[in-house]
């Protein structure tokens, strides 16, 4: 009898240690219950798709993309950007034939063009202005007195063939060399429009020489005391000091025709103020402009996500970076656009 109450004692004593074993076995897989829920969570937050911008377009509106897609690209670590300059032309080329999916254009949009499907938000303005080598025969007479709408013409018509003649100087070795764009260039669209009823072919017909981009045109200046071409603003002023960019000058223009640069025309000697002349307008529109992306068809998904970011926080870098912000009034205008789908 003895013996069988001490087998049962025995068997009693390992069941209740087989039931403590569960029940700690139980506990731990409970307690990492919610380490594993934790990582599947991390997991799924950090699995957006990836999404790449692809851009191209014209050279105004290139350097500012650049930051734009930099400090978007910060807030949204799941987009990347590819950004390409080329022209206004290439950039709308492009977007239309879906090589981009989003094109930047520095001049009015054409019907034909919103007829193939373009569609367009204006997201900045900016502006063209003439350049000169700091070293041209008569720039002291172009500082003091500018040169006039119909003195532009004159030069880049080829009307005019040497600088003295502008002010009546005899000189030696002024003739006026002009340098156009051979590329499809808003800056060029403009610049035509604002010396006349004139086109960009126009304008290369007209030129001594025609160069690619803004960067070519600026070392075309460069190189000759006689030269003169146009630029879009942010290649004319240093971006980091807001200086002249060495070895060239703005034109300043003589807006009321008296032959005098009178103080309130005179507002060239750095970028800041320059840009605080073309945002009241005092530097006339054309030349300057507003700046525009374009997509085919509609702004959608990741694109329209990004331009609304532009047209709200991303406006905020244009003053810095040289470019002019939208008023009030044209921001909501362009939102309405952009999330509507229509003009």
């Amino acid at each position: 009898m003895k013996r069988v109450l001490a087998v049962l004692l025995v068997a009693a004593l390992l069941l209740t240690g087989c039931a403590g074993a569960q029940t700690t076995d139980t506990q731990t897989t409970d307690s990492q219950v919610p380490e594993v829920t934790a990582d599947t969570t991390t997991e799924t937050a950090e699995a957006e798709p990836a999404v790449t911008i692809r851009v191209s377009g014209a050279w105004a509106l290139y350097p500012m993309m650049l930051v734009w897609a930099d400090e978007y690209s910060k807030l949204h670590n799941n987009v990347t950007f590819e950004v390409a300059g080329g022209g206004a032309g290439k950039g709308m080329s492009d977007v239309l034939s879906d090589q981009v999916d989003i094109g930047m254009v520095s001049r009015p949009i054409k019907q034909e063009e919103t007829d193939q499907g373009a569609f367009y938000v204006a997201v900045t303005k900016d502006t063209v202005l003439g350049i000169v080598n700091e070293a041209n025969p008569v720039y002291e007479d172009i500082l003091a007195k500018g040169l006039t709408q119909e003195n532009l013409r004159q030069i880049f018509m080829g009307e005019v063939s040497e600088w003295g003649q502008i002010f009546g100087k005899e000189l030696d070795n002024d003739e006026i060399v002009v340098y156009g764009r051979s590329d499809s260039s808003g800056a060029a669209a403009v610049w035509a429009t604002y010396l006349g009823d004139y086109t960009e072919a126009d304008l290369q017909n007209a030129s001594d020489a025609n160069v690619s981009g803004d960067q070519a045109i600026a070392s075309s200046v460069m190189s000759d005391p006689n030269a003169i071409s146009f630029t879009n603003m942010n290649y004319a002023y240093d971006v980091t000091t807001g200086s002249y960019v060495t070895g060239l000058r703005p034109v300043p223009i003589d807006l009321n025709g008296d032959g005098q640069l009178t103080a309130d025309e005179s507002f060239y000697d750095s970028k800041s103020v320059f840009l605080e002349n073309v945002a009241n307008g005092v530097y006339p529109a054309p030349p300057t402009r507003e700046e525009y992306l374009v997509v085919n068809g509609a702004f959608e998904g990741a694109t329209l996500e990004f331009v609304d970011w532009i047209l709200n926080d991303g406006q905020a870098f244009l003053t810095d970076n040289g470019y002019v912000e939208l008023l009030p009034d044209e921001q909501t205008r362009e939102l309405n656009v952009l999330t509507s789908g229509t003009r």
